[in-house]
């Protein structure tokens, strides 16, 4: 105990992760992660969270709806009330500051168990309430515009209700995907999203004149957010991404862009007509040989907003709809492939 009466985490980092571990009741496999962020240590500056007369309206800039923007607030964490969360919260906050424009993974965070309710459910948008002045001093300083850092900054928003919309309850599930953007690795342009990170492959290509990604150099990561892909939309986004990196990241040559999405498995052509916008984007690229991951459910909860629970019960309003049920059904599953394509 401190003076003040509130509980603080023993000296030495395994002495910290035992107690941190216990605190927050998590499981065995969240261990290495712990570790690892108690070697990192608090930042040397205290974390600051917004003023309480600040927050509403920073989360409705973020994007965050009113019910999610209630609930938050009402789940703000504090030193004295949450002590394991409070020191999870200075330590990925510091890691988030340490990794700022720095592209790959950070190593996970652990997700916290259903048992501490709301304040778990929304402690990660108040990690990233922390890392807000942070993340657009490095869009200022890059030259990035406000409305531009603002608008990918607003996908936590669209988190949040992914998460109200697939599980019923308010909170954010995909805290470590977020990580991403308010590291300013990650910008939305038009109607998809690049993000800056090194290719992890060797590709292969006979094209005369052509020349192959390359393990290690740049490349632009497309993400695919909700909506209609259509040819002019994709056509205009890949336009402005050329130009916004060149002004922004002019120290960074990126010759490729890379996707990895379920959107390019070429299983979609046994039920899509070659007209159909899915299919005109995956024609974009060239595919890496199969074997990426197999998952039903993530592309079930990306195309209807529900979990994978009860096929009879999801809509067949769209031929993309029926095709996705049917797959499933015949006991076949929707894989995550990577292709790539020259910018």
């Amino acid at each position: 105990m401190n003076g003040s009466g509130t509980p603080h985490p023993p000296d030495g980092a395994s002495a910290e992760v035992r107690w941190v571990h216990a605190d927050l009741g998590l499981d065995e496999s969240h261990r290495t992660a712990l570790m690892r962020l108690a070697k990192l240590g608090p930042p040397a500056e205290p974390v600051r969270l917004p003023p309480p007369t600040q927050c509403a309206d920073l989360l409705q800039r973020l994007g965050v709806a009113p019910p999610d923007i209630d609930e938050a607030l009402a789940a703000r964490p504090s030193k004295a009330a949450h002590p394991g969360m409070w020191w999870l919260l200075e330590r990925c906050h510091h890691e988030l500051v340490q990794h700022m424009g720095r592209p790959g993974s950070l190593g996970g965070w652990p997700a916290l168990p259903e048992t501490h309710g709301a304040v778990g459910r929304y402690f990660y948008v108040w990690v990233y309430l922390a890392t807000l002045p942070f993340v657009r001093r490095y869009h200022a300083e890059r030259g990035i515009p406000d409305e531009t850092s603002w608008e990918i900054l607003a996908a936590l928003g669209a988190q949040l209700a992914n998460r109200r919309a697939l599980f019923g309850t308010g909170g954010l599930h995909t805290h470590e995907w977020m990580t991403v953007h308010f590291r300013g690795l990650i910008y939305a342009l038009g109607r998809l999203y690049f993000e800056r990170l090194p290719i992890w492959f060797d590709a292969e290509d006979r094209t005369v004149g052509r020349r192959a990604p390359r393990r290690g150099e740049w490349s632009l990561g497309v993400h695919i957010p909700e909506g209609r892909l259509t040819p002019e939309a994709c056509d205009a986004s890949f336009d402005r991404a050329r130009g916004f990196f060149r002004e922004h990241f002019p120290d960074e040559a990126y010759r490729h862009a890379t996707c990895v999405s379920w959107v390019l498995d070429p299983q979609l052509e046994e039920y899509l007509s070659p007209t159909t916008n899915i299919i005109r984007f995956q024609k974009r690229f060239s595919l890496l040989p199969a074997g990426e991951a197999n998952d039903n459910a993530t592309v079930v909860e990306f195309v209807f907003r529900r979990p994978l629970t009860d096929l009879g019960d999801l809509p067949q309003e769209t031929t993309l709809q029926r095709g996705i049920v049917e797959h499933i059904r015949a006991g076949r599953t929707w894989k995550f492939r990577t292709g790539w394509i020259d910018l």
